[in-house]
């Protein structure tokens, strides 16, 4: 017996993701969702310059940043900081103060998972995101907002001309 699946995928068509060929920018900044489960989402980061420039934490969420092309520093709310370089990275337990930025070496990019605890996951912002881990984002001063204020989301993407990390 032969059954045909008409616009049904397999597993391994809808869990699979690449970070090949994301285009490489010339100013700005660019994040993508790769992928995504009830407590857990993953998305590529390019940053041209700048980063995520104000000290912020997530108050529900956990989340991880591997560095694939470029260095990033991160200071942290204790004072302390680190460079991480290609294939270095960082976990953020939920509740850590840090920000980051590209050091001039090239785009930075980036392969960012998050994880929670949440009550929608299928209620999600403009970067897939799902908003009750994103509304969780506070600054220093117990302010919410976006991480990124005056960084390289605030200026308009351009991209490379002919430029991709990893390409095929």
């Amino acid at each position: 017996m032969n059954q045909v699946l008409e616009t049904s995928h397999s597993i391994a068509d809808s869990v699979k993701f690449s970070l090949r060929n994301l285009p490489l920018l010339e100013s700005g900044a660019t994040m993508a969702s790769l992928g995504s489960a009830p407590g857990l989402w993953a998305h590529s980061k390019v940053y041209s310059t700048g980063g995520e420039n104000a000290l912020h934490s997530h108050d529900v969420e956990d989340h991880c940043f591997l560095i694939l092309q470029g260095e990033a520093t991160f200071n942290f709310g204790d004072g302390s900081s680190m460079i991480a370089r290609q294939f270095e990275g960082v976990v953020l337990p939920r509740g850590t103060q840090y920000r980051f930025s590209a050091n001039p070496v090239g785009n930075l990019v980036m392969f960012r998972v998050g994880g929670a605890s949440i009550t929608n996951h299928k209620d999600i912002d403009s970067y897939e995101l799902p908003k009750e881990a994103a509304k969780s984002r506070k600054f220093s001063d117990g302010s919410q907002g976006d991480a990124s204020k005056g960084g390289a989301h605030a200026k308009p993407t351009v991209f490379k001309m002919g430029a991709f990390f990893a390409p095929d």
